[in-house]
Parts: structure tokens; C-alpha cells; sequence
């Protein structure tokens, strides 16, 4: 009996000073969040439901980390209108990630779409931590580390738990080229440091804004001692193994969020990550006091919209097609969301040979499914602007299909096409051989037509013999009333 004792307090004390020896964490991951708000008639996203699932997650485990892995203070609609008479730019993204309690997030290339001293004032005004290792401060033509209220961006942060280090890095694609920002080489730089605290940590995770190839480069051939990689600016969920490193990213708009169980073994330094991808959608309910300040804003932007004529949740469309308005997608190929756009141009204007639009006129950013709102048209195409109606003899118009399908592949001039279409032979209008020699009634945006795009500036020479009417018939002549206007009229 005296053995039996034993052996089960024996027992019992090695289960415990196994179960001691490990030191178990959560992370909920976010990346590319633009909308504080449910989407698509309220059955998806919504920052409060967010909330309401890392609360969930605190009460599993008290060791909650919340990242955030770019891409959330522009560009939204919200952002680009004004509040106590100034430019709202991403303040109500700041004060409900401030809600929900996001712990540390990597800038994204979107961060920097805002002015100079609209982006400092939002870093400032965040309660969590920043982190990068390769984006920088342009101050009097010097690189400088950001600073948040005075102290500089760290490099990496070093989170502890139960002595158990983790360290996060950061790094960020080097596509938004403003004066006021530069880039190191979004490799070298989280090599570089991790290479300084490697022998520092037990854990290594990446929280960046890179694009999957670039997450799978930085794994196999800079850093593969990540243990995990928080990726984001894809904005479609996907979870790969890129050698013993795992990467996962969220959709965009926390219309699903990762959730990572993680578990090191201090005995034997092994790190066991099981990763599950969490829908958040009107099954879950909202957390009152995040949702309070999502309504304070989204009062406001209403407001707002409707003082400029337009009813927010009013249906245009529903549709089971996947509008595209991925930037990933609009400015590199023929895409269904930018080609509707052009051809609702037709709509206005049917007796118009061919339309073209810029891809680069929507900053969206993301995918409009099922129950489409004049807020989806809005948050869209959140400049609006009018179009232009020019007759062009055949050699501009090649010209102009040329430079905005080939030269512009990657830029907001991309231009997608309406009754238009290139073929082995040359280009098609309207299924008839394009004449260099023949006159064509061309539809564009006015921004367009005045020469704003990037090598099609050219037309700004012709922009004196075009027309600009106030509206078509009931329409008024903004890209927005067009386009639900044609929405409306093939629902």
C-alpha cells in the first residue's frame, strides 16, 4: 500500500513538473482591415464581434497576444471624410483597434496613402505597439526610425511569458513610395535582426505585409528559424509550411481571423503551433463597448453621406458573383468589378463606341459579395468623380489601349475595357476592326481625360473637345450614381 502511495504521488508530481515545463499562449491574428462595421447586410465582419472572440480567447487562456499585420488606417471611406472639420484619415480605425485591445502591428503600404502629419497623429494616438524593421521616417532627407509620441519604432519586440521569450518582427512591402517614407530591403532587414537576438528568445514569429511569394522567400532563405509568420496584404485566407515555418493570413476586413494555440516545452525547446481560422460572422455577438465606438463613427459617416444625397445600407444589387477589387488583381489584369464599372460608363452613354476605366479609381481593396450597398458603391469609389464623353480618331484610341493595358500593367492606370478588345490581329471596337483612320466616341473618367494617369497625361490634350454633362437623364454625373444606377437596372 505504502508503494502504491508512492508511486501515484510520484506520478503526480512528474505530470505536474511536466505540465510546468510548458508555457502555452494564444495569438489572434487580423491583416488589411478597413471596415469597423459588419459587411454584406451585416452577416459578415464587424470589429465588435472581433472583440468578442478575443474575450472568448482571454477567458481559454489569460496569455492572449493580438496583432495586427497591416493595412487598417487607410484607405476606407470613413477616412476620407471630414469630422470637427478635418479629415477623418483613419482616426476611427485607430480608436476601435484601441477597443478591441490589438497588442502590436506592422505597418502596411496603405498606412502611408494619408498625409505626413495624419499618419504621425494616428501612431500617436494608438495605444499599441508598433513594429518594423525596415520602414523608415524621411525627416529632412534623413532615414529615421518612426517614433510613437517620442520614442522610435522597435525593430523587433520581445514578449515574455512565464520565461519563455518571444520575439516579433516586422516587415513591410516597399510599395507606397512617399517622400516622407523609405524602405530597407524587406529581407536583409529581419535578418539582420534577427541575427542580433537570436540567442535571445525561444520563439520567433514574423508579422508582416508581404505578398505570399515574398512570406515564402523570407522563410526558406533569410530567416527559416520562424517558428510562425503573420502575414497580411493578400487579403485572402491561406495557411502554408515553408520549411519548419508556418504562415497563415486572414481575408481582409476581419471577415475571418487566425487563431494560433501555441505550446513550448522548456524541456525539450520544442514549439507545437495548431492554427484555426475563425469565421466572424452574425453568429457571433457583438461586444457592447467596441460596438459602441464603431457606431459612434459609423454615425457620423452617415451623416455625412447622406448630406451628400446617398442612403448607406439601401440595396443596389445582390448578386452570388465575387466582385473583384483586389489591387492585386484590377491593376494587373481584365477584372469583373473594374469592367462592370466601364460598362455601366455605356449605360450612361449608349451611343458611345467603347469605354475605359482606371483601375486605380477604386480602393476597395477587397471582394463585394451577395447584398450590395450604395455604402459598398461609396466605400468603392470613395473620390467619385464624373466622366467624360471625346471623340478620338482611331490612332489615339489604339494609342490609348496600348498604354493602359500593357505600359500601365501594375498602376492605377490600368485601364480595363468596355466594348473593346485586343485580339492576335490588333484591336476590336464593338467586334469590328479597329481603323486608325475612323472617329470613335470614347467614355472615361474625367480625371482620366484631363491627363492624371501615369503615361496617358496626353490627353489632357484633347480634353478641351470633350463633354462633361451634370448628369444622364436622372443620373447624376458621378462614377458612383452611375454605377448603381446600372446596378439597379440589371437587378
Amino acid at each position: 500500500m505504502k508503494n502504491q502511495l508512492f508511486l501515484f504521488s510520484f506520478l503526480s508530481l512528474f505530470l505536474f513538473a511536466c505540465q510546468n515545463q510548458k508555457v502555452e499562449f494564444i495569438i489572434l491574428q487580423m491583416n488589411d482591415v478597413y471596415e469597423i462595421a459588419p459587411l454584406e447586410g451585416g452577416k459578415v465582419a464587424g470589429m465588435a464581434r472581433v472583440a468578442t472572440v478575443r474575450k472568448q480567447l482571454l477567458q481559454e487562456n489569460p496569455n492572449v497576444i493580438t496583432t495586427l499585420s497591416g493595412d487598417f488606417v487607410s484607405p476606407s471611406l470613413i477616412g476620407t471624410l471630414k469630422y470637427d472639420g478635418q479629415r477623418i484619415a483613419g482616426k476611427q480605425m485607430v480608436e476601435v483597434m484601441n477597443a478591441v485591445g490589438v497588442d502590436y502591428v506592422v505597418p502596411g503600404n496603405h498606412e502611408y496613402d494619408i498625409n505626413e502629419d495624419e499618419i504621425q497623429a494616428r501612431i500617436n494616438e494608438s495605444s499599441f505597439e508598433w513594429t518594423t524593421t525596415n520602414v523608415f521616417h524621411v525627416v529632412n532627407g534623413k532615414s529615421v526610425p518612426w517614433e510613437k509620441n517620442g520614442a522610435p519604432f522597435p525593430d523587433h519586440i520581445m514578449h515574455t511569458i512565464d520565461g519563455v521569450d518571444i520575439a516579433f518582427f516586422g516587415s513591410t512591402v516597399p510599395f507606397n513610395k512617399k517622400d516622407y517614407v523609405s524602405y530597407t530591403d524587406k529581407y536583409e532587414s529581419v535578418k539582420a535582426v534577427y541575427e542580433e537576438v537570436k540567442d535571445e528568445a525561444e520563439i520567433f514569429i514574423g508579422i508582416t505585409h508581404l505578398e505570399e511569394e515574398m512570406d515564402d522567400s523570407l522563410a526558406t532563405h533569410f530567416v527559416p528559424q520562424f517558428d510562425l509568420i503573420l502575414g497580411g496584404h493578400d487579403h485572402a485566407n491561406m495557411k502554408f509550411q515553408f520549411g519548419e515555418t508556418v504562415m497563415t493570413k486572414a481575408d481582409a476586413n476581419a471577415k475571418t481571423v487566425y487563431v494560433h494555440r501555441i505550446s513550448y516545452d522548456k524541456a525539450t525547446g520544442e514549439t507545437s503551433i495548431n492554427s484555426e481560422l475563425v469565421n466572424i460572422d452574425d453568429s457571433i455577438v457583438e461586444d457592447a463597448e467596441v460596438k459602441q465606438v464603431v457606431d459612434k463613427w459609423v454615425n457620423i459617416s452617415n451623416e455625412s453621406m447622406a448630406a451628400m444625397g446617398y442612403t448607406p445600407n439601401e440595396v443596389v444589387m445582390t448578386t452570388s458573383d465575387t466582385l473583384d477589387g483586389r489591387e492585386s488583381s484590377i491593376r494587373y489584369k481584365p477584372t469583373n468589378y473594374p469592367i462592370m464599372t466601364a460598362e455601366s460608363f455605356l449605360f450612361a452613354v449608349p451611343n458611345a463606341d467603347l469605354a475605359v476605366f482606371n483601375s486605380g479609381s477604386i480602393r476597395l481593396d477587397d471582394q463585394l459579395t451577395g447584398t450590395i450597398t450604395e455604402y459598398d458603391i461609396l466605400r468603392s469609389f470613395p473620390f467619385g468623380g464624373g466622366v467624360s464623353i471625346v471623340s478620338l480618331k482611331g490612332d489615339v484610341i489604339e494609342r490609348i489601349l496600348e498604354t493602359g493595358t500593357v505600359t500601365n500593367v501594375g498602376i492605377g492606370g490600368y485601364l480595363q475595357l468596355a466594348n473593346a478588345e485586343k485580339k492576335a490581329d490588333g484591336w476590336y471596337i464593338k467586334q469590328e476592326k479597329l481603323s486608325t483612320s475612323k472617329t470613335y466616341k470614347l467614355v472615361l473618367p474625367q480625371f482620366v481625360m484631363n491627363g492624371g494617369e501615369k503615361n496617358l497625361e496626353f490627353l489632357a490634350n484633347y480634353a478641351t473637345s470633350a463633354q462633361s454633362p451634370a448628369s444622364f437623364g436622372n443620373v447624376k454625373n458621378d462614377v458612383r450614381d452611375i454605377i448603381m444606377a446600372y446596378f439597379r437596372a440589371e437587378e
